[in-house]
């Protein structure tokens, strides 16, 4: 690998481990019941982000999860379902299974 691409790899997993420690943030601090739309729009475009980044990188595995996440979220900030404390579990489920992911692809870099 190139001193470049390292260091763009550096950065991706870098901001990848902050888009996850804000989704937790988020995810944590979200009212169930009447969830704050900016809170959900900054779920969203955490995943997003990491879904963007990892598919440069051609980190399929982070790109399927993120994408799964990103369309349930979408329903939820659009209003098409409701959402629900175990959407809630399994977001932060998600997040953890992302967050070993990037960490996978980190050591083997």
């Amino acid at each position: 690998m190139t001193f470049g691409m390292s260091q763009f790899l550096g950065v991706f997993f870098e901001e990848a481990e902050e888009h996850l420690a804000a989704l937790e943030h988020l995810l944590l601090t979200l009212d169930i019941a009447q969830p704050d739309p900016e809170a959900l729009n900054g779920i969203f475009r955490a995943a997003h982000s990491i879904k963007g980044s990892s598919g440069m990188f051609g980190f399929d595995d982070i790109t399927s999860v993120t994408h799964v996440l990103e369309t349930l979220l979408d329903k939820v900030r659009s209003g098409q379902i409701l959402l629900q404390a175990d959407m809630v579990d399994l977001l932060l489920e998600s997040r953890d299974v992302l967050l070993q992911l990037v960490a996978a692809h980190k050591h083997e870099s």
